[in-house]
């Protein structure tokens, strides 16, 4: 039978939740909330902080500067805490400062502050007092917001209205349920959405894949099995409770499960519990395994793509972008469209489908450039060739200066695709190389693009042999890894104005 892992009644016990409340699926827009809150307290204290200092220390009427100074300092405060991730729902609810750097943030916002005031010479304006005073209750107004939502987030978690993460954990059935409740996930928010157990190697079936949600059991021989199933849950965390001697068993469970868009952990060797409480003092093994990003004990071995700002931000980009060029491009993709139905009978438009993010099948939209209706099987594909028969007059020049991949961006803005990604290649391409190159399926982590850095390297048009295609999968790989918006922006400037982006365009 399988295993639902929730609060135990004792910390031996883990028991099924067949029937139990789904109120743990909405996230609560606590860790949204809180930078409003922040602002507004933080102006609050300079605007107190001001009145306090010269009207009762120097009986002196407000300055006037203290709500302009008190937006500069809460926005900047903010941003600070933003980029260095302090925002995160697992490190908010451990209610330390020191998790979420926040008197180092806050220490540097003030320092920048001064540096500004001196750049612009109104130092002689700005009240010293008043600045130290608001240090202490800004300082203070902070400690008291972070604290009060870290009580919130621990009491909501515990009842599971509020879900910080949500996992996979992997390993044998004593194993698995060590480690949940050894670190107390239920806790820290950190929500168990499916269990794979892995049996012994004499048992059969091998694997068995237990869905919290749906409160179904799958079981395989292969584990390549369950990575459709953990491909239609919601997941942000695989974490495998393995022994660190079985070498060959994690290595094959890493190949494996390195498919999920989802960061990877290996769990501490229950064998190296004498370490847990630390040697002379030191920090034990739990707590240098800790990551305070995610609320998880365990070595990183890799991580998702995009944090979650990221993906957002890209977002926020593609549809800025996309919804422009397709209101300057109208008119010019309607002139491609009168001319393409001019020359061949059929829609101007055809769509095939590709696989996307996290292999979700999707309809890809590309102006025709060949007599009569492409392919839609999956096997019967035929990849493009130099001088191809199939190519109309018209098409042949859409392929060489890529404008039969404009209508794309309707693609993009209904969020199937991004501007900059790994392109999508055709379904019969990745069941066929899907097996032959290792981490092929690791391109499939983010969105595609219309453009990408393989395609801006010259890496485009047939790809016919494994040698050819695995050039192009290490630059997407490359993408990934180092994805930043100056990395974006480089690629599409590359697009259009790098020679190379014309390479082999056919």
């Amino acid at each position: 039978m399988g295993v639902t892992l929730h609060k135990p009644a004792k910390m031996t016990e883990v028991i099924s939740m067949a029937g139990a409340e789904e109120v743990g699926r909405e996230r609560l827009p606590v860790t949204l909330l809180l930078p409003l809150f922040e602002f507004c307290g933080l102006v609050l204290a300079s605007l107190f902080s001001d009145w306090l200092y010269h009207a009762l220390v120097l009986g002196e009427p407000a300055s006037d500067l203290w709500l302009g100074n008190g937006i500069v300092v809460a926005c900047m405060f903010i941003l600070l805490q933003s980029i260095s991730s302090g925002y995160g729902a697992a490190r908010l609810i451990t209610r330390t400062p020191l998790a979420t750097n926040m008197l180092r943030d806050w220490l540097l916002t003030l320092a920048l502050v001064l540096i500004l005031s001196f750049l612009s010479k109104n130092t002689a304006q700005q009240s010293r007092g008043a600045l130290l005073v608001f240090g202490g209750t800004g300082y203070l107004v902070l400690l008291a917001l972070r604290r009060l939502t870290a009580l919130l987030l621990s009491q909501a978690a515990k009842t599971a209205r509020f879900v910080a993460r949500q996992i996979v954990l992997v390993g044998s059935r004593q194993d698995v349920t060590d480690y949940f409740c050894k670190h107390k996930l239920w806790a820290r928010g950190i929500r168990v959405v499916a269990t794979l157990i892995i049996r012994s190697p004499t048992r059969e079936p091998r694997y068995e894949l237990w869905i919290n949600d749906s409160q179904s059991l799958c079981t395989f021989n292969d584990l390549s099995g369950a990575v459709p199933y953990l491909r239609r849950i919601q997941l942000e965390d695989v974490v495998l409770a393995l022994p660190w001697s079985g070498k060959e068993q994690i290595r094959s469970v890493l190949d494996t499960l390195s498919a999920l868009p989802a960061a990877l952990y290996l769990a501490p060797d229950p064998d190296m519990d004498f370490l847990t409480s630390g040697l002379g003092g030191q920090p034990g093994l739990s707590d240098v395994l800790n990551d305070p990003d995610s609320g998880l004990c365990g070595i990183r071995l890799a991580r998702r793509p995009m944090p979650p700002l990221s993906r957002l931000a890209k977002r926020l980009f593609d549809i800025a972008l996309s919804a422009t060029g397709l209101i300057i491009l109208s008119p010019l993709m309607l002139l491609i469209a009168v001319a393409i139905r001019l020359e061949t009978p059929g829609a101007p438009i055809f769509r095939q489908l590709r696989n996307g993010f996290n292999e979700r099948p999707f309809h890809i939209y590309k102006f025709r450039t060949m007599h009569g209706t492409p392919e839609k099987g999956t096997q019967t594909f035929q990849q493009t060739r130099r001088n191809d028969a199939r190519l109309t007059r018209v098409g042949a020049f859409l392929r060489r200066t890529n404008l039969d991949e404009l209508p794309q961006l309707l693609n993009v803005l209904a969020g199937s695709m991004s501007l900059v990604g790994p392109r999508p290649h055709a379904i019969a391409h990745n069941n066929e190389f899907m097996t032959r190159i290792a981490w092929y399926a690791s391109r499939h982590h983010v969105k595609p693009g219309i453009t990408g850095w393989a395609q801006v390297n010259g890496l485009r048009g047939a790809a016919n042999d494994t040698k050819t295609m695995q050039a192009r999968i290490e630059h997407d790989l490359q993408y990934i890894r180092n994805w930043s918006f100056a990395l974006d922006l480089k690629i599409l400037f590359f697009t259009f104005f790098s020679p190379k982006a014309f390479a082999n365009a056919f």
